[in-house]
Order: structure tokens, then C-alpha cells, then sequence
């Protein structure tokens, strides 16, 4: 599903490209042809970016009450189990005797992300949880290797922060 998410972010990103071609000329330099054009490239941005809502939330776009809005879901993090239990020993959560990880742990798990943004946390779950190389990432990405290395890096150094220095970890 991740993989789904980048390359919607990617034909976005270019759309968006080829919209601004058009954005930046005046209408009436525009023959019918590119203003059809505009058109088109501006309705498929619409539809990239409904998708894109839809993937990310798992739920319709602009729907008042979806399930991740919900009370009883807001503090439930749904995860598959393998992912969390991919995750380097460095990040790994000791679990319950029950093998369930406690709405603590959760909490915690959902602190250190959240200062990550969207696109440090695609490539950090690429690369810590998918086991995706870095030129791997970096391929499918467009970006160079180093790039990944480092975002990566500043990653880790971000969430260690907000775990050294988080609320939740003083209790």
C-alpha cells in the first residue's frame, strides 16, 4: 500500500508539473487545445489528490464521520503486527505478557512518529519496516542515495529526540 501512496505522490508532483506550464501563461496566449489541456491536467490533479485523501485515510474524502474519526478508533493505531515487529531493535516496543502492545506503548509509538513528516516517514517505514535498501528507496523515489541516507539519519535523530525529551517518558 505504501508503494501505491508514492507513486500517487509522484504522478501528483508531476501533474502539478505540467499544470504550472500552463498556470504561468495568460488564457489568452493559450490556443483551445492547451486550455483543454489545463483543464484536463487540472481534473486529474483533483482525482490524484481525492485518491491520495482515500489511500492515507482509509476512508472517503470530505465524509463528516469516517471510522478514523471515530472516538473508540482515535486511540486505537492500527498497524500490522509485522511491521511492528520488523521494526530494529532500537525501536522495538517490549510487549505484554499477553503479546499485545498496551495503549501506552501505542501512545508512544504515535509520539516519536508524529514529528516526522510525510515524507520522512514514508522513507523510514520503507527502509525499517519493508527492509527497502537505500538505492532501492532512492530509485523508487527519484531522489538520490545520499538523499534517503540522510533523511533517514535525521529521522532517527528526531524521533530519539522526542523520546528523550517527550512527556510520555517521564511517568
Amino acid at each position: 500500500m505504501l508503494d501505491l501512496i508514492i507513486e500517487y505522490k509522484r504522478a501528483l508532483r508531476e501533474t502539478r508539473k505540467m499544470y504550472r506550464l500552463y498556470k504561468d501563461t495568460a488564457e489568452v496566449n493559450l490556443t483551445a487545445e492547451q486550455i483543454n489541456d489545463k483543464k484536463i491536467i487540472s481534473s486529474m490533479i483533483s482525482d490524484i489528490e481525492f485518491t491520495l485523501e482515500w489511500l492515507q485515510n482509509g476512508r472517503q474524502p470530505g465524509a463528516r464521520r469516517g471510522a478514523d474519526r471515530r472516538d473508540a478508533y482515535q486511540r486505537t493505531i492500527l498497524a500490522d503486527p509485522r511491521l511492528i515487529d520488523a521494526l530494529p531493535e532500537e525501536y522495538a516496543i517490549v510487549q505484554e505478557a499477553e503479546g499485545e502492545v498496551s495503549d501506552w506503548d501505542k501512545e508512544r509509538i504515535a509520539d516519536a512518529l508524529s514529528v516526522l513528516t510525510e515524507r520522512e516517514k514514508d522513507i523510514f517505514m520503507m527502509h525499517a519496516v519493508q527492509n527497502m535498501s537505500f538505492e532501492e528507496i532512492a530509485q523508487l523515489l527519484g531522489i538520490k542515495k545520499g538523499t534517503v541516507q540522510k533523511n533517514i539519519e535525521r529521522s532517527r535523530l528526531k524521533m530519539k529526540n522526542r523520546a528523550d525529551h517527550s512527556l510520555f517518558c517521564l511517568a
